[in-house]
């Protein structure tokens, strides 16, 4: 499950969409409840900032349900309700990288983090929805599109985000086009397009989000102490 990514290569997604300036700084660390950049289909050439998942103030007292995080193709598909959602309220989600846990037959798990190399972005597909908090006020939301992963992705997630091919984004922006006519322009993550290397486990703190983040260290365990692993 992706619960954690990077849009360090803000500039690109500048130079292709409208985005506010004081929105410019790159995202180190992109979490579920932060309000993260998402393309739209009815804003499609400007850069919305949404909630990934939930609110914080309304995820406070509560463990967020991963459904508000990521959700697999398979369920949208069997689903009416996920598929007319999908042709309404589809969205992008432009990112450069993901924090991932490597786990080992022990209780030991090394924190990675997998940096795309083909391109400078890759855009996944989601779906918004809305959602009433604790006051009474309606807020927006996204979660991922997922597919199981398979191969060498098996030691560090069991699902992965499904992208979309941006050679395609006018059948994508095409209102008319639903999951069936778009799905044979996604794609999985290839393990080969992303380089990917130990850091910090410090990611899982929200109130971080700078450069450190995404620099390579010896591995460490989940508690920052050395692992005896890779």
């Amino acid at each position: 499950m992706i619960n954690r990514y990077t849009l360090k290569n803000m500039d690109y997604l500048i130079s292709s969409f409208n985005i506010s300036e004081e929105l410019h700084l790159p995202i180190y660390n992109a979490f579920p409840t932060r309000k993260l950049p998402v393309i739209t289909l009815n804003n499609s050439k400007n850069i919305t900032y949404e909630n990934w998942g939930s609110t914080s103030k309304y995820s406070k007292n509560n463990n967020l349900p991963n459904r508000l995080i990521n959700v697999s193709l398979s369920k949208i598909i069997r689903s009416n309700i996920y598929l007319n959602q999908f042709k309404t309220e589809r969205c992008l989600i432009p990112c450069d990288g993901f924090f991932l846990w490597k786990n080992y037959f022990s209780k030991n798990k090394t924190p990675f983090y997998f940096e795309y190399i083909k391109e400078k972005l890759i855009y996944c597909v989601g779906i918004r929805d809305s959602f009433q908090d604790f006051d009474g006020k309606n807020f927006n939301f996204f979660y991922f599109i997922t597919e199981p992963s398979s191969g060498r992705w098996r030691n560090f997630t069991s699902s992965l985000p499904v992208t979309f091919d941006m050679r395609y984004y006018d059948i994508w922006l095409d209102k008319k086009s639903n999951l069936k006519k778009i799905k044979p322009f996604t794609n999985k993550l290839k393990y080969e397009d992303l380089k990917g290397f130990s850091v910090s486990p410090y990611f899982n703190d929200n109130n971080k989000d700078d450069q450190s983040l995404v620099k390579p260290i010896k591995s460490l365990n989940q508690y920052g102490n050395y692992s005896l692993f890779d």
